[in-house]
């Protein structure tokens, strides 16, 4: 039998099950984790979120997490 879980790690909680179940992975060679990669980005907030990784690169001191989610905002 084969069971579908889909879990959107949007959350601290979800985040944690997600790790838990790929600690339980090592142990356990029944469990598959599977990550969903399909997601469309716009091109623009693709543009931007390659601009800002090459800043990063650059400069790894980075921005305040509210300072780039106002940028965000504006996109």
């Amino acid at each position: 039998m084969i069971y579908t879980i889909k879990i959107k790690d949007k959350t601290k909680k979800a985040r944690s099950i997600i790790n838990m179940l790929k600690a339980f992975r090592e142990d356990y060679d029944f469990i598959e984790i599977y990550e969903n990669t399909d997601v469309d980005i716009p091109e623009e907030q693709l543009r931007e979120l390659e601009d800002r990784y090459e800043s990063y690169q650059k400069n790894k001191a980075g921005k305040e997490w509210s300072v780039l989610k106002e940028e965000l905002k504006r996109i």
